[in-house]
């Protein structure tokens, strides 16, 4: 299913964030979200908490947008807490205009039922949009149970009666997959040495094999937008 990617975040944007403590890969999937289209309407955001993750700095919520969040966990301070595996949502079917579903699939070890109820959450046209890493280490919250490629991701949605709008790998070559694996462990600064070094040399190798889409073949995550069938 790969198609190339045409995301490009700048060096300067994704310094700037990683100095404040952020992993790579999570500065890049968020810096994607400046670029989409606006969020509006009612929201349901899955497994975010109390609606206080990184994501909503970037993303361009419409003054006005209601955005009411889920989790699994009681300490979260959820709108709504419950297993979203196995237990449907208290709200009307097409009352949401987006759902957003940002680093949740891997931890899911089944996607029938949160994918059936999504569809069943969102209106005409609705979208769900958000992240699923690939590239990165194993992080159980409270398991991590999958990585999906893109292809996967699109058959995962089209079955589930979703139209794709666009599934982006986020990354941009080998050195940069290396490098996100030893994010956790360095201090911050240490990024305005080595990331600038790491991003010039996957920015070299495409230079060389122009025709490769290293970004496609190495991807720390992919971000998505698909939008519920008529």
């Amino acid at each position: 299913m790969h198609h190339k990617s045409h995301y490009r975040p700048s060096l300067f944007a994704t310094l700037k964030e990683v100095l404040c403590g952020k992993a790579v890969s999570r500065t890049l999937t968020n810096l994607f979200w400046r670029q989409t289209s606006p969020v509006w309407g009612n929201i349901l955001d899955i497994g975010s908490g109390g609606g206080r993750a990184s994501h909503y700095r970037f993303l361009p919520l419409v003054p006005g947008a209601r955005v009411q969040t889920l989790d699994a966990s009681p300490k979260s301070g959820a709108h709504f807490v419950l297993d979203i595996t196995k237990e449907p949502v208290p709200l009307a079917d097409g009352s949401q205009n987006f759902v957003f579903l940002f680093n949740v699939l891997e931890h899911l070890k089944e996607h029938e039922f949160v994918l059936t109820e999504i569809h069943r959450l969102l209106g005409s046209g609705g979208k769900l949009i958000g992240t699923i890493p690939f590239l990165i280490n194993v992080h159980r919250d409270p398991e991590d149970y999958v990585r999906l490629t893109d292809t996967a991701l699109h058959d995962l949605f089209t079955s589930h009666g979703f139209s794709v709008e666009r599934i982006e790998p986020i990354g941009r070559g080998p050195f940069l997959a290396a490098y996100e694996q030893f994010d956790m462990l360095m201090w911050s600064p240490l990024h305005l040495l080595f990331l600038p070094i790491i991003w010039g040399l996957d920015g070299l190798l495409s230079l060389v094999r122009p025709k490769r889409d290293f970004a496609g073949q190495f991807p720390l995550a992919y971000n998505f937008v698909v939008e519920k069938r008529v």
